[in-house]
């Protein structure tokens, strides 16, 4: 048996080796510690930390396939292209972002669980990969989503955290904040 990845065909012996390495690397590379080692400094450090907080967040680009812009009638074939520009508390420009929403499935109850993945650039060359899944009703009514976040250019690449965000106006303007950190 051979599994075909990108092109290129593997035996299935080295594709479960691959697994395993893959699998070994993750939980080195991104997995958060339980908790900081006693003797390693490096999560108390500043330095080694990114926390962008108080963050809003501005509408660039909406494209979407269901016409509703408020969000109060989604269904499972959303799917929607976005772009906002980030502004630190005293306003000045930060960052911009591009992402994509689509709606994943309807949860019995009637909501509806969407997956968001983005990348954001920021001015000082960071470059964070987010992507989670997102109680989509709960988000329209202003709670707070929470999507994992990581460093994949820039200073901070290999950093780890989270990507939150809250609407102000639904799909215009968000509360928002970004805390990577480097293990």
């Amino acid at each position: 048996m051979t599994v075909r990845t990108s092109g290129l065909r593997l035996p299935a012996a080295a594709t479960a080796v691959l697994s395993d390495l893959s699998s070994f690397a993750i939980s080195k590379l991104v997995v958060p510690p339980f908790a900081p080692a006693k003797d390693d400094p490096r999560v108390a450090d500043p330095a080694n930390s990114l926390v962008l907080v108080d963050l809003v967040e501005k509408l660039l680009k909406y494209e979407s396939n269901n016409e509703d812009f408020s969000g109060e009638s989604p269904t499972v074939n959303d799917r929607a292209e976005v772009a906002y520009e980030f502004f630190d508390a005293a306003g000045d420009k930060v960052g911009q972002s591009k992402g994509v929403g689509q709606m994943l499935y309807q949860r019995e109850d009637g909501g509806f669980v969407a997956y968001f993945g983005e990348e954001i650039r920021l001015r000082d060359g960071n470059v964070i990969r987010t992507g989670g899944l997102i109680d989509d009703a709960r988000l329209t009514a202003g709670e707070q989503a929470t999507i994992t976040a990581v460093g994949v250019a820039g200073p901070f690449r290999g950093a780890v955290g989270f990507r939150q965000f809250r609407p102000v106006v639904p799909h215009k303007e968000y509360a928002s904040a970004i805390v990577l950190y480097r293990r």
